[in-house]
């Protein structure tokens, strides 16, 4: 399967996404990082220009930060027309390993969902209690 993964944010989300992702598992040809910054949406579609003519995908998945925010919004509607596309949003290191380990060996249709699943399950709340006493003495 040929994915290709754009990574989609407001300044600095996306590109640091992008290199801590690199960092742990190595260079990956099919991420891309797109952000909008503050030349503006119309700067932010050129660079989206530039993906536009890519080897031919299979699949283009789009990860942005935020729901219903300008970034997905425009990218989307950028590659709607250029075959199969997916928006997912509340972009986080999880679901980035996910998709971009498992792209290349599971459909979509099965990829994204345990994408997701993954992505929420390591989402954890840890709560330290303290006794109010302090070993540091001031």
């Amino acid at each position: 399967m040929n994915n290709r993964i754009i990574l989609v944010s407001h300044l600095g989300l996306a590109t640091g996404m992008k290199k801590a992702l690199e960092f742990i598992v190595g260079e990956q040809s099919q991420l891309y990082a797109v952000e909008l910054d503050e030349q503006g949406i119309e700067h932010f579609k050129e660079k989206l220009r530039f993906l536009e003519n890519e080897n031919k995908v299979d699949h283009t998945i789009i990860v942005s930060d935020i729901p219903s925010g300008s970034p997905g919004a425009t990218a989307y509607s950028f590659f709607a027309e250029t075959g199969s596309v997916r928006l997912l949003s509340g972009m986080n290191l999880p679901l980035v390993l996910d998709l971009v380990l498992s792209s290349a060996v599971k459909p979509v249709e099965q990829l994204i969902p345990e994408a997701i699943s993954a992505a929420k399950e390591a989402i954890q709340d840890y709560t330290i209690f303290s006794d109010g006493e302090s070993e540091d003495e001031f």
